[in-house]
């Protein structure tokens, strides 16, 4: 009896257990298989369209465009509200030239797209720089201050004249008059090119139409690439009143290429360019002129007009040389300056005048640059370039700042007669001289293959500055054969900056 009373316990126990383990069982399946799905379903896309069904299209400015979406209820939005806009019911409005992405967003939705593209329409009237005032029709252009430069013909990218005018400069300044018989709101757009671009067109140039300023702001004119590569710059909604429209462009700095000039507007009128007055150009009888250091003045000589009344002078560096009322040059330094010619009512003309040191009675002058087979271990500088002002006896000068091993320069010259000559070298130090150059010990000089031996100290100094102030070096007295004549230098493994060799008569 007392064995069953224990087992009877035990089994209850038993079975309790067995029931809420099996309970926990029950439950712990029931749990996983409830369980949802780890995957999510897709959302669906909202699919935007114009009334024609079409996912992307094209308009012109100030034009609109229905969209629609495939559900209701979405939010309208633009990635660029200069180019277009849109409403809440799906009205793009084309603002700017350019591509903007319409987008229709809706809680529990994928994103729906439609791309817009704005263009111009034909434009209203294309005007042609070259009616601007200083326009010549023979094919030259150039602001009242500056002279004249003659236009290029294009091939690519510019309109329909092929003509582009020179790029303006700082200073320039250029007045372009329109007619329209109507006042009208339109967009003026200008063809330029640039092979660099320019981040912000208001440092470059100012703009009047009629007198009011344009603002300008911050806009950029991207890089075409090449300056023969057009693309257009917009200069915004324009005013324009009922006749005369006087646009002024006035340049704080080198400016792209500029080329022609297109009226964008919706509202109708014709409009007309009015070229400038025409005016005959101030032509000089040589565009060049050499002016004696400290000689007689030099005449300047017109062809058009033919007498000096009414023309003025003006000297680009007066410090270099000066010019009077009469068109006489004097030189006061070496160097070169431009004369700019102006008279009222013509076009401009420019010149250029050289300083030089006058040449001897008999003076055979030998340019340094024009070495046979230069090596190329000496530069050519053509004279008054790169900050270099030095090069005095012709238009350019050679230095041998390269120069670290055996070379020579080898000339001819010709000599009407056979006669007992001074030699004379004109040089000067550059930045990689660090000792003075001596000639007969850094230099052999050889003249119809007989060495030259300097009469006394023949050097120049070291100075180690790039352009350096040209000196002349007395080598000694030679002579010189009639007719062809070989000079030669023969450097061991350094050289000056050389300008030229002189040779000048004994009696």
């Amino acid at each position: 009896m007392k064995k069953n009373k224990v087992l009877l316990p035990m089994m209850a126990i038993s079975l309790l257990f067995g029931l809420g383990l099996g309970a926990c069982n029950q439950s712990g399946s029931q749990s996983k298989n409830n369980n949802p799905s780890s995957s999510v379903p897709a959302k669906e896309k909202i699919k935007v369209t114009d009334t024609n069904q079409k996912t992307e299209g094209e308009i012109e400015i100030e034009a609109t465009l229905q969209l629609q979406a495939s559900v209701e209820g979405v939010t309208w939005g633009t990635s660029n509200a200069k180019v277009a806009t849109v409403d809440d019911k799906g009205l793009v409005t084309a603002v700017g030239v350019g591509s903007t992405t319409i987008t229709a967003t809706k809680e529990g939705y994928d994103k729906g797209t439609f791309r817009v593209t704005v263009k111009r329409g034909a434009p209203l009237a294309t005007l042609h720089f070259e009616d601007a005032d200083h326009y010549a029709a023979d094919g030259w252009w150039g602001t009242a201050d500056e002279g004249w430069s003659p236009l290029y013909a294009r091939s690519e990218g510019n309109a329909s004249d092929q003509q582009c005018i020179a790029h303006l400069d700082n200073g320039d300044k250029e007045t372009l008059t329109f007619n329209s018989n109507a006042a009208i709101k339109a967009e003026l757009v200008i063809m330029m090119a640039s092979s660099n671009g320019v981040e912000k067109m208001a440092d470059v140039m100012s703009v009047k139409l009629n007198n009011a300023a344009v603002d300008l702001g911050d806009k950029a004119f991207d890089s075409t690439g090449s300056n023969s590569e057009f693309a257009e710059f917009s200069l915004g909604q324009l005013d324009l009143i009922s006749g005369d429209n006087v646009l002024e462009l006035s340049f704080l700095a080198s400016a792209p290429y500029i080329d022609d000039l297109m009226l964008y507007s919706k509202q109708q009128a014709t409009v007309t360019a009015k070229p400038a007055a025409e005016k005959q150009r101030i032509v000089a009888a040589k565009e060049s002129l050499d002016v004696n250091l400290g000689g007689e003045p030099t005449q300047i000589e017109l062809t058009a007009p033919t007498a000096m009344d009414g023309v003025s002078f003006i000297s680009s560096k007066e410090e270099v040389a000066t010019v009077n009322e009469q068109g006489q040059v004097s030189g006061l330094k070496f160097g070169t300056v431009t004369i700019t010619i102006m008279k009222e009512g013509w076009y401009s003309a420019r010149i250029s005048a050289t300083v030089d040191k006058e040449k001897l009675p008999g003076e055979i002058r030998v340019q340094a640059e024009d070495a046979i087979d230069l090596p190329s271990s000496f530069h050519m500088y053509t004279d008054r370039t790169s900050g270099i002002q030095n090069g005095h006896y012709g238009g350019a000068y050679i230095t041998g700042y390269d120069v670290n091993e055996a070379c020579a320069l080898n000339y001819k010259f010709e000599s009407e007669k056979a006669q007992a000559m001074t030699l004379i070298i004109a040089g000067a130090s550059h930045y990689q001289m660090a000792e003075d150059f001596v000639f007969g010990v850094d230099a052999v000089i050889k003249l119809n293959g007989q060495v030259v031996t300097p009469a006394g100290e023949a050097k120049i100094e070291s100075n180690q500055v790039m352009g350096a102030p040209t000196v002349e070096v007395t080598i000694g007295d030679v002579n010189v054969i009639q007719g062809e004549n070989t000079f030669v230098l023969e450097f061991i493994e350094r050289a000056p900056a050389l300008d030229a060799f002189r040779f000048i008569p004994k009696n």
